[in-house]
């Protein structure tokens, strides 16, 4: 029997359809007002959003609830979820550094990545490095799953953890006041 409908990249189709789905669900009058009726707890979905922004899957959810948001202060909430995204980002950071470098190392081997590093390495080295970091911070800011730029910075960089933590917290934070903002 054939398949009707065939997707070249279904998980990233269902990724997008979670954002928009996230987003109508949280423009249920019921939703969102059942999410200011939170009072006291609000400080902690705020918080506990954050950490969905950071993780995969559950990104769509944050981001519906952050889009949804009519909040006047975007600058502390965004604080308080990047602190949230933070907590996030550091357990895939350690994650990664305790459990894959010895596949990254494979990576390192394989003729695609030799062949993008020896691209990579006709640029200066600073400018490398600023690629690097820019590309990090472009889409651990953004709603796709951070992931993948923590294992950029985990696997192929020597980022200390401290500058890791300024890197996410920033970007998180960015992040979200933008998705406030809206």
């Amino acid at each position: 029997m054939k398949r009707l409908f065939v997707f070249t990249y279904p998980k990233l189709t269902l990724y997008f359809f979670a954002i928009a789905l996230a987003y109508f669900v949280f423009q249920i009058p019921l939703i969102a007002d059942f999410v200011y009726r939170l009072d006291n707890l609000f400080l902690v979905a705020i918080f506990f959003a954050g950490f969905l922004y950071s993780a995969g899957f559950t990104t769509p959810l944050a981001t519906g609830f952050f889009l949804s948001l009519n909040v006047s202060s975007y600058l502390r909430y965004a604080l308080i979820a990047g602190i949230g995204a933070l907590f996030a980002d550091l357990a895939i950071f350690s994650f990664i550094r305790i459990s894959f470098m010895d596949e990254f190392e494979k990576l390192e081997h394989t003729s695609f990545i030799r062949h993008f590093i020896s691209f990579f390495h006709k640029f200066p080295k600073k400018l490398r490095v600023f690629f690097v970091y820019f590309f990090a911070i472009l889409i651990i800011a953004s709603p796709l799953p951070d992931e993948i730029a923590v294992a950029i910075l985990a696997g192929f960089t020597k980022i200390h953890p401290y500058a890791f933590v300024f890197v996410s917290y920033f970007a998180n934070t960015l992040g979200i006041f933008t998705l406030l903002a809206i």
